[in-house]
């Protein structure tokens, strides 16, 4: 503003010079009175530019190079507001450089998030497996037990018949414990008939034979039906006996009283029901022909389309991994029974050693028959 100023001062004190050294009294048809006004306003603008500290040349030449020398200023400052702005623009260039920057750096910093969580995740998984390391050296330990336990069995059975025999043998197996009934009423007939002929020793001798071979089949149908029939863990078993197995699981500290009211319990809400217990001899796995006969009674009752779990218990004398093996061939062998007597829908289980039915050890060492209705 001072600068516009200070040019039409420099303008008018021009035209007033020319006017004094005889110039025309009207120029271009400005009147005296207007001129005179001007002068006034000139007189005026120099007085606030003296306020202001700006004294004006009285000379012609001395306006003229001070005129000069504003242009020149004037100059200078277009040329270094276009610096400034050639600048501006290489600042921008390099801030939007710096933008592109960080957005990479922001994305590879999300990748190597990612990539770190699933690394953390893969190291959860290694740690777990980590924690699983020794029960399974302790299964493996128990596996190379039972292994040489079959070695040793292998060796007793060398004078038996061959693996061709034995695989025939297993193929008539199921007519054959169709037929064990029969074959004890035959008995019992041979021994109405006999008893002036054969004396009570031999016919003993023949019903043992035949108790013994009863049993060797037995076990053959359990060993032949364990994997399919054994879950080896409650994930194992499908919804309805996951939810049977794990209302059983909190029954641990309950007295007689209690644990007949949670059965109760578990009939009316669940629709499964305990049919019988099978209490078994230590170290045995075997079932008597009494336990089967009762069994198979207990299993023409029930319900055609119904599933059953065979849960297994463990006294809590004895070592654990050899009770939990020993009460899973009890389980299994239960549940090869019911499966070939009701055409499958049959699973196994171990629930855990326990003291719940009885505080004497044999009491506790028993499977349990479940009926799982639909």
């Amino acid at each position: 503003m001072i600068v516009i100023a200070m040019l039409a001062i420099i303008a008018l004190m021009m035209f007033f010079n020319m006017k004094q050294n005889g110039s025309p009294t009207s120029v271009s048809g400005v009147s005296d009175e207007k001129l005179m006004e001007l002068r006034q306003n000139v007189s005026t603008k120099e007085l606030e530019l003296k306020s202001l500290g700006i004294a004006l040349p009285a000379d012609t030449s001395s306006i003229n190079e001070l005129s000069s020398r504003i242009s020149r200023d004037a100059m200078a400052l277009r040329t270094n507001i276009e610096d400034f702005q050639t600048a501006l623009s290489a600042k921008e260039a390099t801030l939007t450089k710096a933008q592109l920057d960080l957005k990479a750096y922001v994305s590879m910093n999300q990748s190597l998030s990612d990539d770190a969580g699933k690394l953390r995740s893969q190291l959860a998984q290694l740690q777990g497996q980590q924690a699983n390391l020794a029960y399974l050296k302790q299964e493996s330990e128990a596996l190379k037990a039972k292994l040489a336990e079959r070695d040793n069995q292998i060796s007793e059975l060398s004078g038996r018949p061959a693996p061709e025999t034995v695989a025939q043998f297993r193929a008539s197996l199921n007519e054959t414990m169709l037929t064990n009934e029969k074959l004890n009423k035959k008995i019992a007939d041979l021994e109405v008939q006999l008893a002036g002929a054969v004396n009570s020793t031999e016919v003993s001798r023949m019903r043992s034979e035949n108790e013994a071979m009863r049993i060797e089949l037995q076990q053959l149908r359990a060993a032949n039906d364990y994997d399919s029939l054994y879950a080896k863990s409650v994930d194992d078993l499908h919804p309805a006996a996951s939810r049977l197995y794990k209302a059983l699981e909190k029954l641990e500290d309950f007295n007689p009283q209690q644990l007949a009211e949670a059965y109760g319990l578990i009939n009316t809400e669940l629709n499964n029901h305990m049919l019988r217990s099978v209490r078994f001899e230590t170290n045995s796995d075997q079932v008597t022909d009494k336990d089967r006969s009762e069994i198979l009674a207990t299993l023409a009752a029930a319900q055609p389309n119904s599933f059953f779990l065979v849960v297994g218990y463990a006294s809590e004398t004895g070592n654990t991994i050899n009770n939990k093996l020993l009460s899973a061939k009890r389980a299994v062998t239960i549940a090869s029974i019911v499966k070939h007597a009701k055409n499958g829908n049959t699973r196994a289980v171990y629930l855990g050693q326990t003291d719940r039915f009885s505080k004497k050890p044999l009491d506790n060492q028993i499977c349990e028959i479940w009926e799982l209705r639909k």
